[in-house]
């Protein structure tokens, strides 16, 4: 396993504008079943309670299989992001990091979702430890070992 960015987050101080609150701000689009909000939420809040997330993380759940991103097809989730002007300063909320996730099931398991809910978290904390760059290639087993952790503890 690579860098745990997960856990080193946790140990990071940033100078944050009043405005600049942590966790999750999570948005669903129409038509996503209930019991497949209720799943992502219960993740989300297990991350929140185990893992540090500073810096607010918009997380937008898309009512699709997939996403198309210009010039590489389908992709699983889009992570966008702003570059720190002076690490480890954050003032601007407007600039809050950003993942779009499809969730709609039938050709994918609620468990292969937050799987790849977990690789798209692994941007967003690599981006808090200054670690991110557009090459960027989530460690998938970083990814599944916290599935895991949370899976042992949680029923789908």
């Amino acid at each position: 396993m690579e860098k745990n960015y997960w856990k080193e987050a946790g140990a990071l101080n940033f100078q944050l504008s009043e405005e600049i609150v942590g966790g999750f701000d999570i948005g669903f689009e129409a038509r996503i079943p209930v019991e497949t909000q209720d799943a992502l939420m219960r993740f989300a809040y297990w991350v929140e309670n185990n893992y540090s997330l500073p810096i607010t993380l918009w997380v937008d759940f898309k009512n699709r299989h997939y996403l198309m991103a210009p010039g590489k097809g389908r992709v699983d989730y889009k992570f966008y992001w702003v570059a720190f002007a002076d690490y480890p300063v954050f003032l601007k909320e407007a600039d809050i990091p950003v993942i779009e996730l499809p969730v709609k099931t039938g050709r994918r398991s609620l468990e292969e979702i937050l799987r790849t809910f977990a690789q798209a978290l692994t941007h967003y904390f690599a981006w808090l430890c200054n670690a991110y760059t557009e090459d960027f290639v989530p460690d998938s087993a970083l990814a599944e070992a916290v599935l895991q952790a949370y899976l042992a503890q949680n029923s789908l």
